[in-house]
């Protein structure tokens, strides 16, 4: 079916969460979708909570794997639908209407990544980002995109010392596939798996390997990080 979606969230232990993403995804007023949720073999009640909305989800399952990369490989493999969105765990659209507005308006006929600005939950209340594919500022909760790229991309490493597989994969998206839209697509939790200081390392490493930045440049980015953190350290004592 054309412009089918397919929601995916994956989820480990986070009772606290879940239920905000899967009332989110069944929610989007949009209905040429499916919803996908994969458990990672949660024990604190998650379970539960994915069975109570059972008869709105399209698929779920819940055993272990090798991590979130593994789980999003396996919906991937899943998936019916032209186009996927990972809304993982405590991340929630922006709004009911999110798919509706992207769907149903001009597409570029060469889109296969869509990506949008998003929002993220501090201390302080929502911050918003300015995303751009260019800078390598992205974030999987705002970016949707067809199947049929990991068909030629392959999919995404699974590997317990590195979380920027999804970033490795985005900058391997042929430029003129890339098209950032104009609608907020997420919310998204502060403390993801993808948040903690050494995965901001790993990027930038990431974007002197495609050639996205200059030794220098790769340098100055990394000694950046260092003293940043340091003086974020010192602030905690």
């Amino acid at each position: 079916m054309k412009n089918l979606v397919t929601i995916v969230t994956v989820v480990y232990n986070d009772v606290t969460h879940i239920e905000e993403t899967i009332l989110s995804a069944i929610n989007q007023s949009y209905l040429n979708r499916e919803y996908i949720v994969l458990d990672g073999g949660s024990v604190d009640g998650t379970i539960d909570v994915i069975k109570k909305y059972g008869k709105e989800i399209s698929f779920w399952l819940s055993e272990n794997d090798q991590g979130i990369y593994d789980a999003m490989n396996k919906a991937v493999r899943l998936a019916h639908g032209e186009w996927i969105i990972f809304m993982n765990s405590g991340d929630v659209f922006y709004d009911e209407n999110v798919l509706k507005n992207i769907f149903e308006s001009s597409l570029t006929p060469s889109a296969q990544f869509i990506y949008s600005d998003f929002y993220v939950k501090t201390k302080n209340g929502l911050k918003m980002y300015q995303a751009s594919y260019d800078k390598g500022i992205l974030l999987h909760q705002s970016v949707i995109y067809k199947k049929a790229l990991h068909d030629e991309l392959g999919y995404y490493l699974v590997t317990n010392k590195y979380m920027v597989s999804d970033y490795i994969f985005f900058m391997l998206i042929p430029y003129d596939a890339i098209l950032k839209v104009p609608y907020i697509i997420s919310i998204n939790e502060e403390a993801g798996v993808s948040s903690a200081n050494w995965c901001g390392y790993q990027k930038i490493c990431c974007d002197y390997i495609f050639s996205r930045i200059s030794f220098s440049q790769l340098l100055f980015g990394l000694m950046n990080r260092v003293l940043r953190n340091f003086i974020k350290e010192i602030g905690k004592q």
